[in-house]
């Protein structure tokens, strides 16, 4: 008589962890559902002073290159789990983890030319503050159709908006 009680808890029990077996499989609950890929579009800034980038979502891809400067703006395009793939402002790619970057804005000079102009206010006749080499980088502000108010060495000015990384030509 023993023995069939315990065989029959033990039926019991393999029959529950059967039919939650089959559950697991059948009927997956929608936190283990696959992650996808985000596609998104805005520009942060690199919060550490080196800053790896590499060829997928995780610490276990390759890296690609390595950035040693803080806060150069990058527009972020795509999101995965807690990676971030950013383009940078050569129009590389590459993927880098959530916590190096921040939302807070930058803007970096990028010119052809020798030198850009900060000036006072947004117009090309106003006294002119500064003359920012290439890759220069300062904090967001604002912008306007064709300036950007940006922050250099605690110094505010206007820049025009084609000499600049980190902000879209519609931005306003």
């Amino acid at each position: 008589m023993v023995v069939k009680i315990i065989t029959l808890i033990n039926l019991k029990r393999m029959i529950k962890f059967l039919t939650c077996l089959i559950a697991f499989f059948y009927f997956p609950n929608s936190s283990f559902a696959e992650q996808k890929i985000i596609p998104t579009n805005y520009f942060a800034s690199f919060r550490a002073n080196e800053t790896n980038v590499r060829s997928g979502p995780g610490a276990n891809y390759p890296i690609k290159f390595t950035f040693k400067i803080k806060a150069i703006p990058v527009r972020v395009i795509n999101e995965y789990d807690n990676w971030s793939e950013i383009e940078d402002y050569e129009g590389q790619t590459g993927w880098v983890s959530q916590s190096l970057i921040t939302k807070k804005r930058t803007l970096m000079v990028r010119t052809s030319k020798s030198f850009i102009n900060m000036h006072s206010k947004n117009n090309e006749k106003s006294r002119i503050l500064y003359r920012l080499e290439n890759n220069v980088i300062g904090d967001y502000i604002k912008c306007t159709e064709d300036w950007c108010a940006i922050k250099v060495n605690n110094k505010k000015g206007w820049v025009q908006k084609p000499d600049l990384h980190g902000v879209t030509e519609e931005e306003n």
